[in-house]
């Protein structure tokens, strides 16, 4: 008897392992013949099939699965030694065990499979632990239709979910042009809650793919099977929606689904935040003749149980109001000679320049508070070109429109606070301690203790500064003025404020900017109609007299 049950172990055994060469055999046609598919699939004027690799986007439920041909199952039969089989569901739906006989697993979930094949494999085997798992999932044919870019049939692993040949069926293909892209008119677009799924039984289930990735519910993107017909209709998106506002994780307008409720519409919006006020939400209806109803809802009963859920209509609008959030990131850099640079924070409306001076250490002792700034942006990056094309709204003369759009430009860029730090922080001067914003930017510049003279002169650059100098001493510092100098036009430039101004309007303090021009080299054409057009107005002057003169005799 022992002799019998050892020769029966090792037949199945070497049965088991003449199976095997055959099974790579066919895998491997299969893969070849997946990657003819392919190729043909590139080609102009032939079906779109497409294959694609085995990716999973996790392990497969044996609960979900369903069962069908070519799929691949390991049986291993735990004795001494250990038996195993490779089956394949044979194109009628069952697998075939050496010693064991023919068991059908086609159209059942994974796990039926598993226990219909280990219910036969036990009355053969009395002895051991025999296990099933899949080992290779199975190709599927699914056809898609409706509004997708290339309609078609398309080869899948059983294991992908409808999303995934949608996706498949949207790819761009290069022979493609723009006439093909243009099928759907602007608004038009593909539907992503109404999709209907046909299988091959007659079937037929509605996919919900917002939901899905909201709620990770698997019966709105079930796994594809053999013969799955795809159908995505047009979803207008100025009509048929639903609309989530306020305290949610994701606000926004929805695609609207038959059945679609409060709450349901809570989770497409990736649930309420932290600042939700759940007992008094808003729910907006369209009402005929152009009025609308208002209701206020509990969230926190319908989430118990204690208020039923509200069913929604098109044109819905669920308003969650929030709390308001006082403890933003309101904060200002400052920059140059201070103790410690860096960020600080400060409150939304009460904190004053000094505090941050503070906070920062102080000044070192080569800040020069004479140049020291605030700098405001107060028009956000993206929002400059549109303030800009509004400040050219106004009636600005020709005269001025050049140097307004300088003023503007410079305003949008580089907005300064009108603070003297030198009165505030020497003189104590508590006028000047201004009320900060968030994003200022304290800017504190480096004493230089020069004066940088440049254009007509010698040796133009940095002369060092003496207090209660004019502008002749550092133009003499630099060498003197050039023959081609016009020293009348001479002009100061203050550091802090860019002003020109002559020398006779300002004192010139460290860090200001001394420029000669130059005398402008002209063409004798030039002085030849200035010449001329002296000489038109004297003889029209001298008419003037002598016919005065005429008239007087």
């Amino acid at each position: 008897m022992k002799f019998l049950l050892r020769y029966r172990t090792t037949a199945v055994f070497l049965t088991g392992l003449w199976l095997l060469p055959t099974l790579s055999v066919g895998q491997t046609r299969e893969r070849e013949s997946d990657a003819a598919a392919m190729k043909s699939a590139t080609q102009p004027g032939v079906s779109s099939v497409l294959t694609i690799g085995p990716a999973l986007d996790g392990p497969v439920k044996p609960e979900t699965y369903v069962v069908g041909p070519s799929d691949v199952l390991a049986l291993g039969i735990w004795t001494s030694p250990p038996i195993t089989f490779n089956l394949t569901v044979t194109p009628e739906g069952s697998v075939v065990i050496p010693t064991v006989g023919e068991v059908h697993v086609a159209d059942v979930t994974l796990r039926e499979a598993k226990n219909r094949i280990l219910a036969e494999v036990r009355k053969r085997y009395l002895t051991g632990d025999p296990t099933v798992t899949l080992v290779m999932p199975r190709r599927v044919v699914v056809t898609v239709m409706g509004n997708v870019r290339n309609p078609g049939r398309y080869t899948m692993n059983a294991t992908d979910r409808i999303d995934r040949v949608i996706d498949q069926a949207n790819l761009r293909i290069p022979e493609q042009n723009l006439a093909e892209e243009r099928r759907f008119p602007p608004g038009k677009l593909e539907s992503q809650r109404n999709i209907i799924l046909r299988r091959r039984q007659g079937e037929m289930v509605r996919i919900d793919l917002l939901k899905f990735f909201a709620t990770q519910e698997e019966r709105w993107n079930p796994l594809l099977r053999d013969g799955d017909e795809v159908f995505v209709p047009v979803a207008d998106r100025t009509k048929g929606v639903i609309a989530v506002y306020g305290g949610v994780n994701n606000p926004g307008r929805f695609e609207f689904s038959p059945g679609d409720s409060v709450l349901g519409a809570i989770q497409l919006a990736y649930g309420l935040n932290s600042r939700a006020i759940r007992d008094s939400v808003l729910l907006v209806r369209y009402l005929p003749e152009t009025q609308q109803s208002v209701t206020i809802l509990n969230l926190d009963a319908m989430m118990s149980g204690k208020a039923p859920d509200v069913l929604l209509y098109p044109g819905d609008r669920i308003i969650v109001r929030q709390q308001p959030e006082r403890r933003e990131d309101y904060r200002v850099m400052v920059e140059g000679e201070v103790v410690y640079p860096g960020t600080y924070p400060i409150t939304r409306s009460g904190t004053r320049l000094s505090t941050v001076i503070r906070m920062a250490g102080g000044f070192t002792e080569y800040a020069a508070l004479n140049s020291a700034e605030v700098i405001r942006s107060s028009v956000q990056p993206d929002e400059i070109e549109f303030e800009r094309l509004l400040s050219l709204r106004g009636s600005v003369t020709p005269e001025d429109s050049s140097y307004y759009v300088l003023e503007s430009e410079l305003r949008l860029r580089r907005e300064i606070v009108n603070v003297d730090f030198g009165r505030l922080f020497v003189e104590g001067d508590t006028s000047q301690d201004v009320v900060l914003r968030s994003e200022d930017r304290i800017v504190v510049p480096s004493v230089r203790r020069t004066i940088y003279v440049f254009g007509q002169v010698v040796s133009p650059g940095n002369v060092p500064y003496v207090p209660g100098r004019d502008a002749n001493y550092y133009i003499m510092k630099a060498g003197g003025l050039t023959e081609k100098a016009r020293d009348a036009d001479v002009m100061i430039i203050k550091r802090s404020t860019r002003q020109w101004l002559a020398p006779k309007e300002t004192t010139i303090e460290e860090g200001d900017y001394v420029w000669v021009p130059k005398v402008p080299e002209r063409p004798f054409s030039y002085y030849m109609r200035i010449l001329g057009e002296t000489a038109s107005v004297v003889s029209v002057a001298v008419s003037i007299v002598l016919l005065a003169i005429q008239l007087r005799k």
